[in-house]
């Protein structure tokens, strides 16, 4: 990664990944058909289903799986647990800031011990291996600890931690008393952390820096004394900040009013964060705080004394879940999960903006993976109509080449065609335009009328067949394919189609003219088709425009007609008009000459 002050630069690794977990969003999400767009909206958000399918092993998995978990405990007020088991069926909703603070405890304590767990034992003194199992919400090893280290007095006033108001105002008054009596000069800083606890203070310990040097005390922060990150030092709020019957909300409260106002310098950074000494720089910020915090403002109904709502998905974004800003599938899903758990509460400021480009980077990503399926389905995430369709019709256009048809060889429906318009609602004309496109760029010109046709772009697929295909056919007297397209355009095309009985229905009364055995024609059709050639051939001779193959095609067919009219005794076509047809000169030549012959007979027919 390259960086400086205003550019980051991503190396592009292997975008692929597992898509259970988009697929788990696919079969909760509603695809409704807004302003004439389809538009995907989240249902319900399974919190349990999306930590089931998390199996990456890896920092990046780890997170996603505490993400979720998380989130499903905060945001979930019906689980069935052991917890809540304990708890009459009556009493669970009076309880149940009770029962999510039990939960939420213990998958802290599962997050500190599989990050710390080892580190307990390293601890040089008795009252530092307390410390430790109190970060590890460990009260009795803690306990046990100081009793085996000589100190019982103190065992005694930790096992009260976190539990009873009265304990926690008398300890802080009895610091505060040592404090002025200069007893703490007499105590090593882990003995005086140890009571801080007592007290509900997880910040820091005031000393006398400026004391006689007999009583001067230093003042330090526990965080930073033990080195104890962000999640460790939530913890210490959650147990022993705050009381027993206080709930989720209240210790993150303390904790942010401590960040905010109190210099506390476990900042919650993202993990993979590379500057974690700088608090409050330009990083993010762990996406298991922000989900902590959108929970305890969704509880003030956005009135947090301490917490704005929180503004999404910016505080989310691709860099908080990775060591890179390139794999953005996680903050797109909790994004839409956490709107629709917490938008009602007024706990979120949603930037649509952002919201739209993070949508937009995570299809881009699927589609450098050639998974242009999921790709679509996230691109009808986007919040206006006008950018759904565009961006669609462009994905469609990229991967027009893979795109499939309805019926299949074996006559059996497409899968893909039925996922792309029966499950995401895509209208049947974007895909076949996007067809058209590819088929133009491959020079394939009559599988392009045929999609232009199925997108409904009647006067495009006719200008194509008219220009191109049609004169081909005719130079190659493919008349089994000219019909065949001709019968696409349907039983009546003039009703849709500008231009239609001076162009396309020209071809067709050739084509009803020339699969009539012998001679005699339809006078009718060739009486139409007579005047339509000598208007065209008109055309044709004063436009510089006008494609070679199309000025070929009409000669040919100019030459066909004349031949049918000298040839047939019975035609009523004025000769004059037979040589205003468009033809070659070679071929006005041996047909002026039929006509003369024509003309002299009669006259000495009637002579006679």
């Amino acid at each position: 990664m390259l960086t400086n002050p205003e550019i980051i630069l991503y190396k592009l690794g292997d975008m692929k990944e597992n898509q259970d977990a988009l697929l788990l969003q696919k079969a909760r999400s509603v695809i409704q058909i807004i302003d004439d767009v389809p538009s995907a909206s989240l249902s319900v958000a399974d919190f349990l289903a999306l930590i089931d399918v998390v199996q990456e092993e890896s920092p990046e998995g780890e997170l996603e799986r505490r993400v979720w978990q998380l989130a499903y405990i905060l945001f979930n007020d019906d689980i069935e647990d052991d917890i809540s088991a304990g708890v009459p069926e009556h009493f669970r909703k009076q309880y149940l800031h009770r029962i999510k603070k039990d939960r939420l405890s213990l998958l802290w304590e599962d997050i500190i011990r599989q990050t710390h767990g080892a580190n307990v034992e390293a601890s040089a003194t008795a009252e530092e291996r307390a410390i430790r199992y109190l970060c590890l919400h460990r009260v009795e090893d803690a306990c046990k600890a100081l009793i085996e280290g000589g100190n019982p007095h103190l065992a005694t006033l930790i096992s009260q931690a976190g539990r009873d108001e009265t304990i926690r105002k008398d300890m802080k008054d009895q610091i505060e008393f040592w404090r002025n009596q200069n007893v703490l000069s007499e105590m090593t800083e882990p003995i005086r952390a140890l009571y801080e606890l007592v007290a509900g203070n997880c910040l820091r310990s005031e000393g006398k820096p400026n004391a006689a040097i007999e009583d001067r005390t230093s003042t330090f922060s526990i965080s930073e004394r033990f080195g104890l990150d962000w999640v460790q030092a939530f913890g210490l709020r959650l147990w022993y900040g705050i009381g027993e019957s206080d709930s989720i909300e209240a210790a993150v409260s303390l904790f942010q009013h401590d960040i905010s106002h109190g210099n506390e310098p476990a900042y919650p950074t993202s993990i993979f964060g590379d500057r974690r000494e700088q608090p409050g720089a330009d990083l993010p910020e762990s996406p298991l705080w922000v989900i902590l915090k959108i929970f305890a403002v969704a509880k003030y109904n956005g009135k947090h004394p301490e917490i704005q709502p929180i503004c999404v998905p910016r505080d989310i974004m691709p860099e908080a879940f990775s060591a890179q800003g390139l794999h953005s599938r996680l903050s797109f899903q909790l994004f839409h999960h956490i709107c629709k758990v917490a938008r009602q509460y007024n706990a979120l400021e949603i930037d649509e903006h952002r919201a739209d480009q993070l949508a937009l980077n995570y299809a881009w990503e699927l589609a450098a993976s050639e998974e242009y399926g999921p790709a679509l389905f996230v691109l009808l995430y986007l919040n206006r109509a006008v950018d759904r369709e565009r961006s669609i019709k462009e994905m469609l256009c990229q991967f027009a080449e893979l795109l499939p048809a309805p019926v299949l060889e074996d006559e059996t429906t497409s899968v893909m065609w039925k996922y792309l318009t029966q499950e995401l609602r895509l209208p049947t004309p974007w895909i076949w335009a996007a067809k058209a496109l590819f088929a133009r760029s491959a020079g394939v010109t009559p599988t392009e009328v045929g999609c232009l046709l199925n997108a409904r772009h009647w006067d495009e697929a006719h200008d194509t067949f008219c220009r191109v295909v049609a004169p081909r056919l005719v130079i190659e007297r493919d008349y089994d394919t000219l019909k065949l397209l001709l019968d696409v355009f349907g039983k009546t095309p003039e009703r849709r189609i500008r231009g239609w009985p001076q162009e396309g229905g020209l071809y067709r009364d050739f084509l009803a003219l020339v699969d009539v055995p012998g001679i005699r024609k339809d006078q009718a059709v060739l009486k139409r088709l007579t005047s339509t050639l000598i208007n065209a051939g008109e055309k044709i001779e004063k436009s510089t425009t006008v494609p070679f193959e199309e000025k070929v095609a009409l000669k040919e067919i100019g030459r066909l007609v004349a031949g049918w009219c000298t040839n047939d005794i019975g035609s009523t076509l004025q000769p004059a008009d037979i040589l205003r047809l468009p033809m070659t000169q070679d071929a006005r030549r041996i047909h002026a000459a039929e006509v003369s012959k024509r003309y002299y007979r009669a006259i000495m027919a009637s002579g006679a």
